[in-house]
């Protein structure tokens, strides 16, 4: 199992923990069963009894190293090396990879939390990047690829009957010559939002299918949805005031999805929230102030421990 992995799964029992302190034995027999499990919790473990003593201040400034760092590398892996130097004496590896995987590290374009960037490419094309989310170019003489990593994008693409655009990503491919569109980038699938125009989209199966202006798809593993009809002036306008538009989506996707924009880790017990559903418009650039947003509307407590943890779990979870 991955360093990732086991450090989620010690956050979610340590979240199980401080609500049902009755399953510490539980918690003892996962521990014992992997001594890389005993490692995460105990990593962890120290992690929350520092978060309270570290000031935001030097976390700050070492993030702002980073940054200079990476913009003075003369490779990509000269700059990952560097940026992992100038985090490695403020946070463990684990937290620090979970938040900043070396596929982002090393992408051609990339945000930071809460960052917004949008960039002209060679060919005319625009391309803006939400915050924490990365890309890959390969522009050659017979196409114009970008493969999303993670993230969101929104896509402004400049005709080329010669050189088809292409958006990657480990989902499938959408394939346009001159439109404007969205793309979601998560784990389990990838959201499609049309806002100009049509494009041709392939899953990984092979299935295909053409996706018109005001149609929003969901494509996956298991292949394509089908279609649905949206108001995209309500997407793009969120876009352009970077929010988020969730539609009737289990909270655990939320959080996670908020996780991505954090800077830091979000601990949450999926299984505990998994009946809670969301419909809402949250603030995509200050992920604790979406959570308050929830907060009002669930029965959620939100604990902060120091600036790079936070941990949301029912309020009403002792009873």
């Amino acid at each position: 199992m991955r360093d990732e992995a086991l450090l989620n799964e010690a956050a979610e029992w340590l979240v199980r923990l401080e609500d049902e302190p009755q399953r510490q034995a539980e918690f003892d027999a996962w521990c014992a069963s992997d001594p890389r499990r005993a490692a995460a919790a105990r990593s962890l473990t120290n992690m929350l009894q520092r978060f309270d003593l570290l000031s935001a201040a030097p976390a700050h400034a070492a993030l702002d190293a980073a940054q200079d760092l990476d913009h003075q590398r003369r490779s990509r892996r000269s700059g990952g090396v560097a940026l992992a130097l100038a985090f490695a004496t403020l946070l463990p590896l684990g937290m620090f990879l979970h938040a900043n995987p070396p596929s982002y590290l090393l992408a051609d374009l990339r945000t930071g939390t809460s960052q917004w960037q949008q960039t002209r490419l060679d060919d005319g094309s625009q391309v803006i990047l939400d915050g924490r989310s990365a890309a890959d170019l390969d522009f050659d003489a017979h196409r114009r690829t970008v493969r999303l990593i993670q993230g969101d994008i929104l896509v402004e693409v400049a005709h080329d009957s010669a050189r088809p655009f292409i958006v990657e990503t480990a989902h499938g491919s959408i394939r346009a010559l001159g439109t404007r569109f969205i793309v979601e980038r998560r784990d389990d699938a990838t959201w499609l939002t049309m806002l100009e125009s049509r494009v041709e989209v392939r899953s990984v199966t092979g299935a295909t299918v053409e996706v018109a202006a005001g149609q929003r798809l969901r494509l996956d593993d298991q292949g394509l949805g089908q279609p649905q009809r949206v108001d995209s002036s309500t997407f793009e306008h969120a876009w352009r005031n970077h929010q988020w538009v969730v539609w009737d989506r289990p909270l655990p996707e939320v959080l996670k999805e908020l996780d991505r924009t954090f800077n830091g880790y979000l601990a949450y017990d999926a299984k505990a929230l998994a009946d809670l559903r969301v419909s809402a418009v949250l603030p995509m650039d200050d992920p604790q102030r979406a959570l308050r947003l929830l907060a009002r509307s669930f029965p959620l407590q939100v604990k902060s421990y120091g600036p790079w943890l936070l941990q949301v779990s029912r309020e009403n979870s002792r009873e």
